[in-house]
């Protein structure tokens, strides 16, 4: 199981989706009161809490050495609705090929 931070572009709904059909342990920048935050407490949450950010702030993050970053950009997974499963499903599969990631960036195949 992969533990996941969603960072605020993406929808809520992809950790629910991460949770409920993939068994992961994701939640989202908006569950946890970091909605706005600047992007190092993003990190410094993901990092002290042992999860991936997930995100497609490639610049904000690239100073970023401790921590397993996801590089998803947004118009790769389906648009409108579907951007949430689309991108669970991403997530779920990255994880099933990366079970114990590296610090650092990842850019897992999204279509």
């Amino acid at each position: 199981m992969s533990m996941f931070l969603i960072d605020e572009m993406y929808p809520p709904t992809t950790a629910r989706l991460l949770r409920d059909t993939y068994g992961h342990d994701a939640v989202h920048v908006f569950e946890i009161g970091l909605q706005a935050a600047e992007d190092a407490l993003v990190a410094a949450t993901a990092r002290s809490e042992g999860r991936a950010v997930v995100t497609e702030n490639v610049v904000d993050f690239a100073a970023e050495r401790d921590v397993a970053l996801v590089f998803v950009l947004k118009r790769n997974p389906p648009p409108g609705g579907a951007q949430a499963a689309g991108l669970a499903k991403v997530l779920a599969d990255w994880a099933r090929a990366n079970p114990d990631p590296y610090l650092g960036p990842h850019w897992p195949d999204a279509g």
